[in-house]
């Protein structure tokens, strides 16, 4: 036995079916095979339906046959129209199309009037009918409306008038003499409408043309008020001038906010800042320039005296005195010829802004003007197109109203709005309108479609896993096995929870079997040394599921430990008949040690530990690290541990176990649980971490082309036959001689 920790879990997930690898995501669409097996395993109500729907059209058939015949009779009336376009009617083809489908459409309005078919019941030929006499007075008129049909022919000019009656000798009748009453009513039509329609439009075509003349008078009068080339759109000079005014103003504008700012500058109190030119025209004065001299040389002079008398040199005193003499007249003489500059300065700016603001006065004063001249242009202007616009609408009108004359004339020439003749009259009825032979393949087909279209909306609409593939497809888990329904077991298992040992033999064991071998091959061994067996919600057969794997592991020479992990509804100290007094809560509490707690079971190489007295907190107990430690002991002397507990979506202790053990089967139980359930079942338990090995489907009912139809009768004829070759072979060799068998070797 490996030491390897339980702890330890590769995920390794059984081999999903092909159907399953196909599908990546959950609630995939079906395929055509799971069609076939659908109508395989309903194909007895298939065929009930089949058969019931098949007997209700025939019969049906058969009924209106026998007592509710209907013979139809047709006359074919071409219509042509002549009635000329409305003045804005478009002259394109599919304008064409629609008036001719809209006249068409009048014409069998006509057909049926009140005028028509009240005139029409009125004669004798129809008052002598079968229908006229067997229809009540009180509804003959409404049925008289409903009876007669007059619709166009598609794609022909043919206006079709039609009716079905229940004797053979109406439908002729009645449709001839709505159709003669019908031509008689056309004929009646007559041009003169048309003649005072065409005086009405050439009076109304006078009146435009007075107005076009007056428009044309209006408009030669705008445009001599428009100057020379706007009204046709050469040019438009007031509109170029103004622009350019514009300009011009803009400009003499800015000049005089330049001006106004040099102004305010030369007239400050603190005067404008000196610049370097007003300083060059200051040294270049005569009187400035001979005093700069003057000091220069002054200056020389007491740098020679300083080196060769001595600073305190009468001389020097002279040279010192002088010079502040010159100093102070060449700064008197510079600021006298400085303000002589700044008053020319503002002289000239003073003369410059008066400049200014007199060619901006008359600038702004000429462009007033302008924009005057230019508003009236343009409401000149907008006359001009108004007119214009109504002249063509006129014009436009009055070509209209002229192709609508010429289309009177047209139609009062030809004497006749519309031309109606009929193409061919209504003859008896040769054979039944109603029901006809080719109904009755069509009836057949009819009930196979009802059949395939319930069965199909029933396995639609039932949204519960009832087959193997289903638990694959929806929980996008693999699939351990399925156990089929205890009522469909030909062995009568009186204690389902321990069917491995009371019928070994059955096909509800056998089960158990694959089971065991599909979870073989789920991990290697030591990855699934510890599982959990859950469900989605009670009474969905995981403690059957756990006690049978558990025995049918012990079986095949596994060393196997059941744990009843349910401290909210234990039942396995019932199955095993153990005492149920101390169990996994006293060890998870420290009040007992395993050795004292297994208990050896009926099963060899079986192992049990019950649940004990049921504590208040039970997922606070399984989550705990004492529930860790203790699987991990029990995993390193067992080959396989067998953990249930309550289901996942009535409590969360499944849940709280999953993270502890390497991996949980999940049992679904077959038409109870929903493809919802058993994917929020799977959600919860891998949202905390928990390894899914697979699912078990219990309760497999067996149906026509369901998942046990065929093999539990292969499975229990081929036990019988194999019982049967034992028992031969347990006979003494006379018996078999005496009944012709083949001794030992045959056996």
């Amino acid at each position: 036995m490996t030491t390897i920790p339980a702890t330890i879990r590769e995920r390794i997930d059984l081999p999903a079916p092909a159907s399953a690898k196909a599908s990546k995501t959950p609630d995939a669409g079906i395929n055509l095979q799971d069609i076939v097996a659908i109508l395989k395993r309903r194909l007895i109500m298939i065929m009930t339906l089949f058969f019931f729907f098949s007997i209700l059209f025939v019969g049906l058939w058969i009924v209106g046959y026998r007592w509710f015949p209907l013979y139809g009779a047709e006359s074919f009336i071409e219509c042509v129209s002549n009635k000329p376009k409305p003045p804005d009617a478009l002259s394109d083809q599919d304008s064409g199309r629609l008036e001719y489908e809209r006249f068409i459409l009048t014409q069998a309005e006509y057909v049926k009037s009140p005028d028509v078919l009240l005139q029409a019941l009125r004669t004798p030929e129809i008052q002598q009918t079968k229908w006229y006499v067997d229809t009540p007075d009180s509804e003959r008129v409404l049925a008289f409306m409903d009876l007669v049909k007059a619709a166009p022919q598609r794609n022909t000019q043919l206006l079709v008038v039609s009716c079905n009656t229940r004797s053979e000798n109406d439908p002729h009748v009645i449709v001839n003499k709505v159709v003669e009453l019908y031509l008689q009513r056309v004929k009646e039509f007559s041009a003169d409408p048309y003649r005072d329609e065409r005086e009405s439009r050439e009076q109304e075509r006078e009146d435009i043309e007075s107005q076009i003349v007056d428009k044309q008078r209006q408009l030669a009068d705008v445009q001599r008020r428009l100057p020379p080339g706007v009204a046709s759109g050469v040019g438009n000079s007031v509109g170029a001038e103004y622009e350019q005014q514009n300009v011009v103003v803009t400009q003499y504008e800015l000049m005089l906010r330049e001006l106004e700012g040099l102004y305010a500058l030369y007239t400050s109190p603190s005067g404008p800042a000196l610049t370097p030119e007003d300083s060059q025209l200051v040294e270049l004065d005569p009187k400035v320039a001979t005093l700069s001299n003057q000091l220069f040389s002054i200056n020389q002079q007491i740098e020679v005296y300083d080196a060769t008398l001595g600073t305190k040199n009468r001389t020097i005193r002279v040279l010192k005195k002088t010079r502040e003499v010159v100093e102070r007249q060449l700064e008197e003489a510079r600021q006298r010829r400085l303000a002589e500059i700044l008053a020319y300065k503002r002289e000239q700016v003073s003369s410059a802004l008066a400049n200014v603001r007199h060619a901006l006065s008359l600038a702004q004063e000429d462009l007033a003007d302008k924009r005057a001249m230019l508003a009236d242009m343009d409401a000149v202007m907008s006359e001009y197109q108004l007119l214009e616009e109504e002249l063509y609408l006129l014009k436009q009108r009055r070509e209209l109203l002229v192709t609508a004359i010429q289309d009177r004339d047209r139609v009062v020439r030809e004497q006749s709005a519309v031309q109606i003749e009929l193409r061919q009259q209504a003859i008896k009825p040769l054979q039944r309108a109603f029901p006809q032979l080719f109904l009755l393949p069509g009836a057949v087909v009819l009930a196979g479609i009802f059949s395939l279209g319930i069965v199909l909306l029933i396995e639609f609409v039932d949204t519960s896993l009832r087959t193997p593939a289903d638990v694959v497809r929806h929980l996008s888990i693999p699939l351990l096995g399925v156990v089929p329904d205890a009522d469909d077991e030909e062995v009568d298992i009186k204690n389902l929870e321990l069917a491995m040992l009371e019928a070994p033999k059955s096909m509800f064991a056998e089960s158990f079997r694959q089971i065991r071998t599909n979870l073989q091959f789920a991990a290697p061994a030591e990855r699934e040394r510890s599982i959990l067996v859950t469900s989605p919600r009670p009474e969905d057969g995981k403690t059957t599921v756990a006690t049978n794997l558990a025995i049918s592991l012990a079986q095949s020479g596994k060393k196997v430990l059941i744990v009843d992990a349910n401290f909210r509804r234990p039942a396995y100290h019932r199955i095993f008949e153990v005492d149920p007094s101390r169990g996994l809560s006293n060890l998870l509490i420290g009040d007992a040690r395993f050795e004292d707690l297994v208990t050896k079971t009926k099963v060899p190489n079986l192992d049990i530990v019950v649940s004990g007295p049921l504590p208040p907190n039970p997922a606070e107990m399984l989550g705990s690290q004492q529930m860790a430690d203790f699987i991990a002991q029990v995993s390193h002397q067992y080959d396989h541990v067998i953990l249930g507990t309550s289901p996942v979506l009535v409590a969360s202790d499944a849940c709280a176990l999953a993270t502890r053990v390497d991996g949980v089967i999940l049992v679904c139980r077959a038409k109870v649980n929903s493809r919802g359930i058993g994917g929020r079942a799977c959600s919860l338990l891998t949202r905390v971490g928990g390894h899914l090995f697979g699912g078990v489907l219990n309760a497999a009912q067996v149906s026509r082309g369901g998942y046990f139809r065929e093999q539990l009768r292969t499975y229990y004829d081929y036990n019988a036959e194999d019982d049967e070759q034992i028992m031969r072979a347990a006979l003494p060799s006379a018996g078999k001689s005496d009944t012709g068998g083949d001794g030992p070797a045959g056996a």
